[in-house]
């Protein structure tokens, strides 16, 4: 599971709490300063994961691979009963990312040898402003 939002924590008891989910910004005019996103992703481990250290690298790419952000590092796996896994929610906070151009963007998120998984994020650009008085909205 990954998704971006406008805001993410995780409670005292463990559980991840989401404010407004995206996958699209508008912007009128370019390139726009995005003030605050927060991706958010689970990793899950098993009992053959059990105290295992595995690399994660999290980077938002544009279309053509530029990196406007990046981190990684190591995660150590909890010991895990057989029979069971163990969940973990990472986020990662990003305050002023700048898109140069509308296009489409995407999280990528290598977690040891697993795939990648990639999460994309549409920008585009589109007028702002209040409805006109008297137009239909759907």
């Amino acid at each position: 599971m990954a998704l971006i939002a406008d805001e993410a924590n995780i409670s005292q008891e463990g559980k991840l709490n989401v404010l407004g989910g995206f996958d699209r910004i508008a912007a009128a005019t370019f390139p726009i300063i995005h003030p605050k996103m927060v991706f958010v992703f689970r990793i899950e481990a098993g009992y053959g994961d059990s105290g295992k250290a595995v690399a994660v690298r999290v980077r938002l790419v544009d279309e053509d691979g530029a990196v406007l952000f990046e981190a990684g590092g190591d995660i150590l796996a909890p010991e895990v009963p057989p029979g069971d896994f163990a969940t973990a929610y990472q986020l990662f906070a990003l305050a002023g990312v700048r898109f140069p151009a509308p296009g489409m963007y995407k999280f990528i998120v290598s977690l040891g040898d697993l795939p990648q998984h990639e999460t994309p994020l549409v920008v585009v650009q589109a007028a702002w402003g209040p409805p006109e008085v008297g137009a239909q909205q759907n």
